[in-house]
């Protein structure tokens, strides 16, 4: 009798380790990579380069093409960019932020459709960008600290908004439609985990933002989904990267258990519909995508 029950506990044992083994999956053969989207359809990562350079004009950065269930069906599905990072689609337009420029590229083909100059701001760290309206894009500067209105229409006009507040080196956007209210979190400045997580509005061209939480660090990646937002810190340039989750109106946290940390968590993308996160391992060349 103790000899089946041994064997019943050990059985019981591997299956739910075969349960946590299959909770995430891990796809490999990235160079770099900062951001993920998806059009419904496929999923997109960008690729700053075989190396870490977010700011050199190098050449060799691209766009990955996954299907639904992490296969890489096109590693270089867009390819001559300098250092992709942030990456949204709106209208069938797969829009990414390159350094200076904002690119727009047709999820079809993959063809060039847009690009908009932002070198005479003086930026070189173009990242966070996001959609909120059916023609309008939010985007961060991280290294001169600002926020841009972008109009996607014919015009493609772009405004600087004014802000009263240090934003510490902005990095992850979200939006709430309902509220219209825009999440933000910080990378930090002189290379300090002093990044912070905040939310403001766009009233008459000025951003009026709110810090929500006491806690710093190196922050990134940033999505707000019904009533909490999620966050990734780097902790350190090491292995010990989290995802963190805030109530935003008690703003209790709590740490997503991932099943490991995570070297660089980037601007990853919540899978609504699939119920995942897509989460770039921005110093491990990995995506990860885990259940939520």
């Amino acid at each position: 009798m103790r000899k089946y029950l041994i064997i019943a506990i050990c059985a019981f044992m591997a299956l739910q380790l075969a349960a946590c083994s299959t909770k995430t999956t891990i796809v490999s053969g990235f160079s770099s990579p900062e951001s993920v989207t998806s059009d419904g359809h496929y999923f997109y990562v960008s690729n700053v380069g075989e190396e870490l350079k977010p700011m050199d004009k190098d050449g060799d950065g691209y766009i990955s093409r996954l299907s639904d269930e992490g296969k890489v069906l096109e590693r270089k599905f867009i390819k001559g960019l300098n250092a992709p990072k942030g990456l949204v689609v709106l209208n069938g337009i797969l829009y990414v932020a390159d350094i200076d420029r904002i690119k727009g590229y047709s999820v079809a083909d993959g063809k060039q459709v847009a690009d908009v100059d932002f070198s005479g701001e003086g930026t070189s760290f173009l990242n966070g960008i996001v959609a909120i309206s059916e023609d309008k894009l939010l985007v961060s500067a991280m290294d001169i600290g600002a926020i841009y209105l972008l109009d996607t229409s014919s015009s493609l006009n772009f405004t600087r908004l004014e802000c009263d507040s240090d934003l510490f080196g902005p990095n992850g956007l979200s939006y709430d439609s309902k509220t219209e209210t825009v999440y933000l979190c910080s990378f930090g400045k002189e290379h300090q985990p002093n990044g912070i997580i905040g939310k403001g509005y766009i009233d008459d061209g000025k951003f009026h933002f709110e810090k929500i939480s006491p806690r710093k660090g190196f922050y990134d990646g940033m999505v707000y989904h019904d009533g909490n937002i999620i966050f990734s810190d780097w902790v350190d340039f090491k292995k010990e990267g989290v995802l963190i989750r805030q109530d935003v109106e008690t703003g209790e946290s709590v740490t997503l258990d991932l099943g490991e940390k995570i070297g660089g968590p980037a601007d990853f993308y919540l899978d609504r519909k699939g119920k995942r996160l897509w989460i770039p391992m921005m110093m491990e060349n990995k995506v990860m995508i885990a259940g939520y």
